[in-house]
């Protein structure tokens, strides 16, 4: 029984390294290790914090500690921006499956807030930070709650004088 725990811990040790290489077979470019704390790569970046790891499962939970940053201030970007961009739906030339998929064209986002946009070292092809774009729809939706609330008081306001009206007339 101890050798099957053995070999199964083994297995997923492997399975969990093998989603990672530390080299790209194609040109020898070594590209980010997502789970290691180390910047891999030698460009900046770490872990999920670097755009080889975007997609990695080991990214889907990002360290959001106010201890772990410097530099904070308030996002920008809201309402208007997220009003120019146009979600799309298409599926990958690589993808076998022609499987749909639903997003942005990096490019078309680039132009708005390149912020978002990170270019893949190994084939040059843009890559779109989507945990980034979340803050950006959180604070669009916020801004659309302030407009409906305006809107409401406006709304009141307005009923209020046509009961008035109907009251003296």
């Amino acid at each position: 029984m101890k050798t099957e725990i053995q070999y199964v811990l083994i297995l997923i040790l492997c399975l969990g390294l093998s989603s990672c290489s530390s080299e790209d077979d194609s040109n020898n470019a070594i590209t980010e290790i997502c789970n290691n704390g180390i910047d891999d790569d030698n460009d900046g970046q770490t872990d999920c914090d670097d755009g080889d790891c975007f997609e990695n499962a080991n990214c889907e939970q990002i360290f959001s500690d106010y201890r772990l940053k410097e530099n904070i201030s308030l996002l920008q970007y809201g309402l208007n921006e997220a009003l120019q961009l146009d979600a799309k739906i298409y599926n990958y030339k690589s993808d076998e499956s022609s499987e749909k998929r639903m997003g942005f064209i990096a490019q078309d986002v680039q132009l708005i807030m390149p912020e978002l946009i990170r270019v893949d070292k190994s084939n040059k092809h843009l890559k779109l930070k989507y945990m980034d774009l979340v803050a950006v729809l959180f604070n669009a939706v916020k801004e659309q709650q302030k407009i409906i609330e305006a809107n409401q008081q406006q709304i009141e306001i307005l009923n209020c004088e046509i009961i008035k009206q109907d009251i003296f007339n």
